[in-house]
């Protein structure tokens, strides 16, 4: 297995042939290739990505610190995508994009090949200029992956992790939390988000169980928490059916609490274990959202 670093302080030039022509060769003993500082910039990644459309053996990529920019991520992201339409169950794992100035622009290149990616598992994008905007487009674009487990986001510009904590544990709906990110394992940030940051590090807890524990751990506790909510209404136990009649219906435990307290007291006294008959006919108790 052969790992290749090129010196920062070797022309690209001097190395774009050979190199190219190795990496066409879809070499299987080459698996990590590390090419920071190289000051590559777009073009030069441009023609990486070319010649690493063929290759399924390369594991592990190294392009810190080459000013890419968001240009560049729409070769690294025509990259992820060709192995995604390959269906390769072999490919680049590890993606190191650090220092980059790729900002939200970039971001939202990679992102969108992520949806569909099989294959990465750990991304690095630390000091990118990432911002609320570039956070948010990459978390939507997790709620569909199911293969990344480590996101390296230090030293950007965003402000809160709200967006990772909706992506990992969506609370909207009960639907909405079965289609969170139960993958996602360890998220890399710098110190300043201290609330967020033990709260997301809670959600990360859960999803290293395994995507289907994660699932249902995350389930059971949203309902136990709203459970012992709907408990605390005391309400006549002749009205938990219908109660929960309406989460079957809308899937939103949200939904279920405010129909309840707009539930005239008429018509839950009237409230049975069967449908109310009025002239022979059933009677539905209609609730207010």
């Amino acid at each position: 297995m052969k790992r290749l670093r090129f010196s920062p302080f070797t022309p690209v030039s001097k190395l774009n042939n050979a190199l190219l022509d190795k990496l066409k060769r879809n070499d299987r003993s080459l698996k990590y290739l590390i090419f920071s500082s190289r000051d590559l910039g777009h073009q030069g990644v441009q023609a990486l990505a070319e010649a690493l459309c063929g290759n399924s053996s390369l594991e592990a990529l190294d392009l810190s610190s080459n000013q890419i920019q968001a240009q560049g991520c729409t070769y690294i992201a025509l990259l992820i995508k060709h192995q995604n339409n390959m269906k390769l169950s072999t490919g680049i794992k590890t993606l190191i994009l650090g220092d980059n100035d790729i900002r939200d622009e970039g971001v939202r290149c990679i992102a969108n090949a992520l949806e569909n990616n099989q294959v990465l598992e750990s991304l690095w994008i630390d000091n990118n200029c990432i911002g609320c905007t570039g956070l948010d487009i990459l978390a939507h674009s997790l709620v569909k992956n199911h293969t990344l487990e480590r996101l390296h986001l230090k030293h950007n510009s965003f402000q809160s992790l709200s967006p990772l904590l909706r992506c990992t544990f969506n609370k909207e709906s009960l639907e909405a939390i079965a289609d969170s990110n139960h993958t996602l394992k360890h998220v890399f940030l710098n110190c300043g988000y201290s609330y967020e940051c033990e709260e997301l590090e809670a959600v990360l807890k859960i999803n290293r169980l395994g995507k289907a524990k994660a699932r249902r751990v995350k389930l059971a506790r949203h309902l136990e928490t709203n459970i012992n909510r709907l408990l605390e209404l005391d309400l006549d136990a002749k009205v938990l059916p219908l109660a929960f009649e309406i989460l079957g219906e809308t899937n939103s435990l949200s939904t279920m609490f405010s129909a309840i307290r707009n539930l005239s007291s008429v018509a839950l006294t009237f409230c049975d274990e069967d449908a109310i008959e009025v002239d022979g006919d059933p009677m539905d108790v209609e609730y207010i959202m």
